[in-house]
């Protein structure tokens, strides 16, 4: 029997595999900040919640984190305004930074906290599915995606509704990826941030 749902992994780990100097850059700005006495602040779209919440349980005690909790579980990311009741439960310091994460960086919640971000002058980087976000509008007044707001973006090659293969004789997509690519992006970036400041002690 074949495996087509491996076989499909083993090509996004080659186009991952090329955003190498990015999880890099990613990885020194983090160590940056955080020999600056900054934190690094994680959050996530109501489909990434998981992976965010994971990812936060994992960071090593040299990368101090904090995740931003995502109000009612996200189920209201879709409407404008419901931003501000994710960024009134931030405290920051001027040295921290910020990962957000977003298969497709649309919705208002996500677009409002990155919109606040780079206000109070934060380095913003991003996970989004690159191709599918700048082919979609978006439902913020704007018209604006979250990629738009970062100084970093990396893809996590998501697409339309998450699901990558079909069954042979039968109309239906199935499996997705994006949760999959997104934590093989955060933890190489974790490995290059604890990299670069064990290099610099």
């Amino acid at each position: 029997m074949s495996l087509p749902y491996f076989d499909y992994c083993q090509q996004l780990e080659q186009k991952l595999r090329i955003e190498e100097p990015l999880m890099e850059q990613a990885g020194r700005w983090i160590a940056t900040q955080i020999r600056l006495g900054g934190c690094l602040h994680i959050f996530a779209s109501r489909t990434l919640q998981g992976v965010a919440y994971e990812f936060w349980q994992q960071c090593p005690k040299i990368l101090p984190s904090q995740l931003i909790e995502h109000p009612a579980a996200g189920i209201y990311e879709t409407l404008e305004g419901t931003g501000h009741a994710i960024i009134e439960q931030i405290n920051t310091h001027p040295e921290d930074i910020f990962l957000l994460l977003s298969n497709e960086g649309r919705n208002p919640a996500i677009i409002e906290l990155a919109e606040w971000i780079k206000a109070q002058g934060h380095l913003l980087i991003v996970i989004t599915g690159f191709d599918l976000s700048r082919s979609i509008k978006s439902r913020h007044s704007s018209g604006l995606r979250l990629y738009e707001y970062a100084d970093l973006v990396l893809d996590n090659y998501a697409t339309l509704g998450d699901a990558v293969l079909t069954l042979p004789k039968f109309e239906l997509a199935i499996c997705g990826t994006a949760s999959l690519a997104t934590q093989v992006l955060l933890q190489q970036i974790v490995y290059f941030a604890v990299l670069h400041l064990f290099e610099s002690h």
